[in-house]
This record gives C-alpha cells, sequence and structure tokens, in this order.
C-alpha cells in the first residue's frame, strides 16, 4: 500500500470578503467604518456611494511573515474632474485612483460615464506583526455630480502553505509545504508528524499509510493539535 500526503488547495486562502454578494445585506454589514451605505449599479450592490471627503476604514487581522494581497473594484460614478480616491495603508499613501468626466462608458447613476476599476495591492507584515489598517478618502464634491462605491473585497494568503510539524501544538521541527496542490511521497517526509496548522479553511491534508487509521484514508481541512504518531517506513530530509 503506498503511503503518502496529499495537499489541497481548493480555493483562495480568504482572510477577508465583503461585498462580493450582487443583492442582499451584506454590501452595508461589511465591518467597514463609516462603509454601510450601499448603492446599486447595474442591479449589482457597491459600498457607497460615498463624495464629499468620505473616507472608509478597516483594520485586518493578518498571519506575519505572509504574503498578502487585498483586492477590490472601485466604481467611479458620474464626472469626476481628475479627482480622486486615496488609498492608505496604515496611514501611508499607496495609491490614486484619478478619473476624467468622460472616461468609462454610461453605465448607471446620472449621464456622465462610469467605470470599474479593479485594483490589487500586495504586502507583507513583519514578523510578529497580526494587524493592517486600509483606508480610502476621496476629494469629490457633491454626490449630485460625482461619487464612488466599491465591492468585491478580499484579502488573501498569495503563497499560501501548510505547517507539519513534528511535536503536539506547533512545537518541534517545522515542514512547510506551499504553492499549489502537491502529493507527497513518504519517502521524502523528513518526520513524524505530530501536528497541523492550516491558518485559513480551503485546504485538504489527506493521509494514507498502511501503518495509520488502519490504512484508511484521513482528510483534514482544519487545524489539527496533536495527532495520533504518523511515522512513514522512510524518512528522507529534503535539505
Amino acid at each position: 500500500m503506498i503511503s503518502f500526503i496529499k495537499i489541497l488547495f481548493i480555493e483562495p486562502l480568504l482572510i477577508y470578503k465583503g461585498c462580493v454578494e450582487s443583492t442582499g445585506s451584506e454590501c452595508s454589514n461589511n465591518g467597514w467604518t463609516n462603509g454601510n451605505q450601499v448603492t446599486q449599479c447595474q442591479g449589482i450592490n457597491y459600498m457607497g456611494s460615498y463624495t464629499g471627503g468620505h473616507r472608509i476604514q478597516k483594520r485586518f487581522w493578518c498571519p506575519s511573515d505572509k504574503k498578502m494581497k487585498l483586492s477590490f473594484t472601485l466604481a467611479k460614478f458620474d464626472s469626476w474632474d481628475e479627482e480622486s480616491v486615496f488609498i492608505y495603508q496604515d496611514g501611508q499613501l499607496i495609491d490614486k485612483i484619478t478619473h476624467a468626466p468622460f472616461d468609462g462608458s454610461n453605465l448607471c447613476q446620472l449621464w456622465f460615464p462610469d467605470v470599474l476599476d479593479y485594483r490589487s495591492y500586495n504586502f507583507q507584515l513583519s514578523k510578529g506583526q497580526n494587524y493592517v489598517t486600509f483606508s480610502l478618502v476621496d476629494n469629490l464634491q457633491t454626490e449630485s455630480e460625482e461619487s464612488w462605491g466599491i465591492r468585491d473585497i478580499k484579502l488573501q494568503v498569495v503563497s499560501p502553505c501548510i505547517d507539519f510539524y513534528s511535536e503536539c501544538n506547533y512545537q518541534g521541527d517545522l515542514w512547510k509545504v506551499c504553492q499549489g496542490n502537491q502529493t507527497i511521497s513518504a519517502r521524502y517526509i523528513p518526520f513524524k508528524i505530530k501536528s497541523i496548522y492550516m491558518l485559513v479553511s480551503g485546504v485538504e491534508v489527506q493521509f494514507k499509510d498502511p501503518h495509520f487509521k488502519g490504512g484508511i484514508k484521513q482528510t483534514y481541512t482544519t487545524d489539527q493539535t496533536c495527532l495520533d504518531d504518523y511515522h512513514f517506513p522512510k524518512y528522507q530530509n529534503l535539505l
């Protein structure tokens, strides 16, 4: 009987998602400060519309020392006159979205053109740091002439890894498996596995070995703090 560990990254490892549903109350119950207004464009909900120096802000928990990505779609509604929405990370300006009055095409709101602008930002928190704050603020004038909205907000791990430990409670030697679905033969597993740290949902770890759980394949979708000893017949350190 073949011994293996199989890791399946079933979906993006999302830390947060907000205003991703087309309709309903999800866009108003999003956890953003000053972000509970809702407007529609082509029958789809957006947080907004905002104008007149409006600021929205949210503090996110993130795993430290991992590559992260924040992404969203920002909608320019109506007649922006080279005005902007400014994006800040922990108080530092990281981007500025600027449009002219006739950028885009007429999608909704008034008779001026609109733009749906997808943006994404990669970052990595220092080891031991677990929180980041993102803010968006505009320098527009009045809602009757120009405004903006935002939707499809996602915070995700860019290069997800599964951490395997030689001791319970994520202690002892560490072995990482990263970036994509993998099936790993027993001969490449460096030590017995006692705990598994997955971070978020969307991952499956499968074990199969004749000497573990009667040879029946085991599937784990959450963190495992202390497994029965999982001894493969041969260990081969990858280093």
